[in-house]
């Protein structure tokens, strides 16, 4: 009798029944089931093949799943609420440098609303950075030793000794990210900028406060990516009836927006159309036409305070290359140097 043939129909459909059960695709159930058929592996051995035949998914995606597990970043639960649900996702994600997926995390790069495609175009970034680094493990590399300064006036003059220094010596920087760092006294001193010109420029809103702009923006944000927290509501698209997620009845800021905007049912494209009528700047409506810096303001706040870093980064990259307004495209390239300055 082979190995097989050996395991009874109970013990099987018990390791079916513990895989199904937890196979929700939430991150922590995207671990449990790797955990689970992993364990199912290593105790069954070549009757595993008859569990994964029963299984709601393939022998790849299983396969996946224990790729995934294996992973220290993935799998510990401190990360969970921060990560891509999808298997798939994680799936590539698993294969990047471990420090550099904390820093990604961490830096507010990957959420949980990461795509597939940016997870393989990292793995591809990592491999091809790992190559290189491979190729230069042949170079004697010394260590110089630890730079402090200071004074700090001309910091573009500091940037540019830095690199003519190690262009002549063919060397490598690492720019410090703790609290004593230059990077960190930069960030800091231009959030506390970015924060005295939001004061300044609130009043060249029209129609809106700043309270109602982020209010605005964050329902519009939880209707795009947050479907778990919207409701769904059957509305006309031309000549026949859709559903779309709409704002459920408890949205802390529900009837705040109903008096606003003065519809009863608030949805992405009512709050998106209420903002172009009424000139009101939002990461929802054209950002080539928007003229208020405090716009542009608001973003360096969102990526130095850590609310929205990707976000907020991608759209100060989209002024900065196609707005339609010069002093609009000129700010945000100026920030957009001074947040990469030291990166």
């Amino acid at each position: 009798m082979s190995e097989q043939e050996l395991i009874s129909k109970n013990e099987l459909d018990d390791w079916r029944s513990r895989i199904e059960a937890a196979w929700q695709k939430s991150v922590e159930s995207v671990i449990e089931v790797g955990r689970l058929v992993q364990q199912a592996k290593s105790e069954l051995g070549a009757s595993y093949s008859l569990l994964e035949t029963e299984l709601p998914f393939s022998s790849t995606v299983a396969a996946f799943l224990i790729k995934i597990v294996e992973n220290p970043i993935l799998s510990d639960p401190q990360y969970f609420n921060r990560l891509p649900n999808s298997y798939n996702t994680l799936y590539h994600l698993s294969s990047i440098d471990n420090d550099e997926l904390v820093k990604q995390i961490e830096d507010g790069v990957i959420t949980p609303d990461y795509h597939l495609s940016s997870a393989k175009k990292l793995k591809s970034q990592s491999s091809s950075t790992s190559d290189k680094a491979n190729n230069e493990e042949t170079k004697s590399l010394y260590e110089v030793g630890k730079i402090q300064i200071e004074k700090i006036e001309d910091l573009d003059g500091l940037k540019n000794d830095l690199d003519k220094l190690l262009k002549k010596y063919n060397g490598s920087i690492s720019y410090s990210k703790n609290k004593e760092s230059l990077y960190e006294h930069c960030h800091n001193q231009l959030l506390q900028q970015s924060l005295q010109k939001i004061v300044e420029l609130e009043k060249t809103l029209n129609n809106v406060t700043l309270d109602q702009l982020r209010m605005l923006e964050d329902a519009a944000d939880l209707l795009s990516k947050d479907t778990k927290r919207t409701v769904k509501k059957e509305v006309e698209d031309g000549d026949k009836k859709v559903m779309r997620s709409c704002l459920p009845d408890n949205y802390e800021h529900l009837k705040d927006l109903q008096n606003l905007i003065g519809k009863k049912d608030i949805f992405k494209n009512e709050i998106r159309q209420w903002c172009i009528d009424n000139k009101v700047p939002n990461k929802f409506t054209e950002l080539r036409s928007i003229d208020k810096d405090l716009y542009v303001w608001e973003q360096v706040r969102l990526v130095l305070e850590k609310k929205d870093v990707k976000g907020g980064m991608k759209r100060l990259e989209y002024m900065g290359k196609g707005s339609s307004r010069p002093n609009i495209k000129e700010l945000s390239n100026t920030v957009l140097h001074e947040i990469n300055r030291f990166k």
